[in-house]
């Protein structure tokens, strides 16, 4: 009970903290200027710095990682996928407008897994999460960049718009997570004793990073009216909550990952793969001219929606998975 209303906590009152600032700051100068730099400083901090460095010792503290674990991205791959997939087919479904295509598509395949995720498998299973955190969304920034954001500009509002995304281009964040895994790995195939306190720096630096990068999101988050969404919000639950974690977390299952560190893997991508929908969701939305009211709905619902849906997870659906696993 404990654990979850410190992720209730953190996750809302992080959000909280950075809305109020942004409309006390706003009132008193008139310019967000000053916030977009304190929310980029902030995420360079978090998703640059912590996250990374915390991903590498938590790898290097993993005992004997198995080697089954090498397929442990493809769930993220695999939710992302289904998540698009699934959206485009309830918004055709619902005879959505081209643009609200586009935006659902963005809002079913975009999940937020760096600030939310982490928080919630590292307050619910400690440190030796933020592996799998880092392992399972290994490729998420190549699959945004590399295919999301293109799918998303085929139903551009306007044709004038244009997101040049060079094709399967590495970003800087991706390298830097390809290094610290890789470095943690090798410190942990050689069997380099880590020392205990690094555990503890860890898992605290993950929890900061979450954070900040929620409080960052705070700073830019601008709400707006849920009631002409209620088919898009409707679709996203279904689909974040609903449809993605059963096929993801059925497919770790037939991986074989009931069987390793006491079914760990299966709860850390139940968890995963309930997360609600990203901030960076509302970017090809805002570029490309689909509907950005709709996404943003949806993005604030899904948030929302994390007061009941933890709770569910916590209290219902992790205890009936123990004994399968």
């Amino acid at each position: 009970m404990s654990r979850l209303i410190v992720s209730v906590v953190l996750i809302f009152v992080s959000l909280a903290l950075g809305y109020v600032w942004r409309k006390s700051v706003l009132a008193k100068q008139g310019s967000n200027n000053h916030l977009i730099s304190l929310r980029d400083r902030l995420q360079f901090l978090a998703f640059f710095v912590l996250i990374p460095f915390s991903s590498m010792l938590s790898l290097w503290g993993l005992p004997t990682p198995d080697q089954r674990l090498l397929l442990f991205p493809l769930l993220g791959i695999c939710a992302w996928t289904a998540g698009g997939i699934l959206g485009l087919l309830f918004a055709s479904l619902a005879h959505f407008s081209r643009a609200g295509k586009g935006s659902l598509f963005c809002c079913a395949t975009f999940s937020n897994i760096g600030a939310v995720g982490t928080l919630v498998c590292v307050v619910f299973f400690g440190e030796v999460s933020i592996a799998y955190v880092a392992l399972y969304r290994l490729f998420e920034e190549i699959f945004y960049y590399g295919l999301a954001i293109p799918v998303a500009t085929r139903f551009k509002g306007d044709e004038a718009c244009e997101v040049r995304v060079q094709g399967m281009r590495i970003s800087r964040l991706l390298c830097l997570v390809i290094a610290a895994l890789v470095t943690g790995l090798i410190l942990n195939r050689l069997h380099v004793p880590r020392p205990e306190v690094l555990g503890h720096l860890s898992a605290a630096m993950s929890i900061t990073a979450a954070v900040l990068a929620l409080f960052s999101i705070g700073l830019g988050l601008r709400l707006s009216r849920l009631a002409g969404y209620k088919c898009a919000c409707l679709g996203i639950v279904l689909i974040k909550f609903l449809c993605v974690p059963c096929l993801v977390t059925g497919l770790a299952y037939l991986l074989g990952f009931a069987s390793i560190d006491a079914g760990l893997p299966i709860k850390i991508t139940l968890l995963l793969a309930s997360m609600p929908v990203a901030m960076n969701a509302l970017l090809p939305p805002a570029l490309l001219s689909l509907d950005l009211d709709m996404a943003n709905a949806c993005w604030l619902m899904s948030t929302l929606a994390l007061a009941i849906v933890l709770p569910v997870l916590a209290f219902f659906i992790l205890p009936l998975l123990s004994p399968v696993l």
